[in-house]
């Protein structure tokens, strides 16, 4: 044959190039291993945690791969062998020399005719809630004498519940594709379905750690414009798990508007009320126990309500309920302060609290606030097309810099947004800052940059970076899982940069990118304009 014969294509097998695709989007490492331990299949994922490429780790036998972890994992090999499924957590070291990650492993046998052919392993960074794990013992260690951090640990059991319901769909549904996929015929409709139960579930705990967020970041200090709705189903999603096997919840809210206050003490106090009202209730009549919650607006003011048709509180004992270690509750269950903090904020907002009930009928809290003037934000349009339009009529692309340490994130990020710009990303704050002083480098549009990053910070990157050139101040939009440093907390309340939550919704990012781009490139061409109008003068 000569060398300049042709070669023979390669027939693309679409069902694994669409598994392939799947299995690399999801953020957490996928692989099976057959019965004789020799790998069949990875994601990309492996390389971020091993430094293994998956295509090197295929048909290689698990003793190998996993080195020292695979005696302590043995016992859960072994197992799914069996046929049982396993979950448990375990320590990885980084093959870069950082700090372990911690991971939470699920072995899935793979059973055909009673026979197990292998197994399916999921395995999830859990890093960060160890982390805030242990940043709750230690809180709980120091503010022993707090009712917030009492209320908080009573709640704690509630939320890894609630995270693990939608973590438990993840999982089915991961099996469910890995069936699919496997099977005679390959059911698409049924695979598109278990993907969005999968998406679903995941904005699910989002949601959650959310929630969670925003009832930690209290700055009694702070005012700003809270929507009362939204505060209230963020307070309901904290409190469901202690809600939910004591009585049914109704829930009745209207839009009532914004009050002036502070989102994370007006959570407080509603998660306050709900967990009062849960506890006013016996677990033996779940049945016919009933909290409701409701929300209207009566003239200037925003009214809430959480009422429950438990026991009821006697005459003596509601005279006192607002005063300052004030309890009914056993020695250990509480100080007697949650009301009385309670009372302290609605007051501290400019509104009341107040309590009916009756023994035996069960009692209505009462929440009255003052709302606060609508503000009304009118956005211009902008192109349909997407493109942005100068003042001169051009159209042009924008220019865009994303920083963020996690190399996957920032892959997603420029495929998102490269339709319409030229993305350009780094993950280490000392590139981005090589890349800003390089004169040979046209100028970035918008700086998209992570706060909380190992080496330099975004706080870091921002101070280093607007040193020299001010102007880059404006065009700086940061995105954080969470400033959980003093230091984070503290940088973010002193810039006027926007801050994207993480995980970040494409659409808002999308739009504020066409937004900041185009005011960029307005004002870009206005000071031009300026600059030769002074000169031909």
């Amino acid at each position: 044959m000569s060398d300049g014969a042709p070669k023979a294509e390669v027939p693309v097998d679409p069902q694994a190039v669409l598994l392939r695709t799947l299995a690399d989007k999801v953020p957490a490492m996928i692989a099976y291993w057959g019965s004789d331990l020799r790998c069949r299949f990875a994601n990309r994922d492996y390389e971020k945690w091993f430094g293994i490429k998956p295509e090197a780790l295929i048909g290689m036998d698990a003793r190998e791969f996993l080195g020292p972890l695979f005696e302590l994992n043995r016992p859960y090999i072994e197992g799914a062998l069996r046929g049982e499924e396993q979950e448990f957590e375990r320590e990885i070291p980084d093959p870069a020399g950082g700090p372990p990650r911690h991971s939470q492993a699920h072995y899935i046998p793979d059973i055909v005719d009673g026979s197990v052919r292998g197994f399916c392993v999921l395995v999830t960074d859990i890093t960060r809630r160890k982390s805030a794990e242990e940043a709750l013992v230690r809180a709980e260690r120091q503010l022993q004498t707090s009712e917030r951090l009492a209320a908080t640990a009573a709640l704690a059991g509630g939320i890894g519940h609630e995270i693990n319901n939608p973590l438990g769909s993840v999982l089915a549904n991961v099996e469910l594709i890995t069936e699919y996929l496997e099977g005679p015929e390959r059911d698409y409709t049924s695979i598109w379905a278990s993907l969005e139960e999968i998406r679903h579930a995941a904005r699910r705990i989002a949601d959650i750690v959310q929630t969670m967020k925003v009832l930690g970041r209290v700055d009694s200090s702070k005012r700003d414009l809270v929507d009362v709705k939204g505060a209230i189903e963020q307070s309901i999603g904290l409190s469901m798990n202690v809600i939910r096997y004591r009585a049914r919840l109704v829930q009745d809210l209207e839009e009532a508007g914004s009050i002036e206050g502070n989102a994370p003490q007006l959570a407080q106090v509603l998660v306050n009320l709900l967990a009062n009202a849960a506890q006013a209730l016996s677990e033996e009549n779940a049945e016919r126990n009933e909290i409701r919650v409701s929300l209207r607006r009566e003239g200037s003011d925003v009214v809430i309500e959480v009422s429950d048709n438990g026991r009821g509180i006697p005459d003596d004992v509601r005279a006192h309920i607002f005063e300052p270690f004030f309890t009914t509750k056993d020695v250990g269950e509480g100080l007697g302060l949650g009301l009385s903090i309670s009372s302290s904020i609605v007051r501290s907002f400019g509104g009341q609290i107040s309590v009916e009930s009756k023994v035996g009928q069960g009692s209505v809290f009462r929440v009255v606030l003052p709302a606060a003037e609508e503000r009304s934000v009118r956005e211009a349009p902008g192109p349909s097309s997407g493109e942005l339009e100068t003042t001169s009529g051009r159209h042009t692309r924008g220019r865009l810099l994303i920083i963020d340490d996690e190399v996957a994130l920032t892959r997603t990020l420029r495929r998102a947004l490269s339709a319409n710009n030229d993305v350009v990303t780094v993950n280490r704050g000392r590139d981005a800052l090589a890349l800003l002083a390089d004169v040979r480098q046209p100028d970035f549009d918008l700086i998209l940059c992570d706060l909380m990053m190992p080496e330099l910070s975004g706080a870091d990157v921002f101070a280093e970076a607007t040193r020299s050139r001010p102007e880059l101040a404006q065009r700086f939009v940061f995105m954080t899982g969470g400033a959980f440093t003093p230091r984070g907390r503290q940088f973010l309340e002193g810039i006027s940069a926007p801050v994207l939550d993480k995980p970040i919704e494409l659409a808002r990012l999308r739009a504020l990118v066409l937004e900041r781009t185009q005011g960029t490139r307005e004002s870009a061409a206005k000071g031009s304009s300026r600059s030769g109008s002074s000169t031909s003068g």
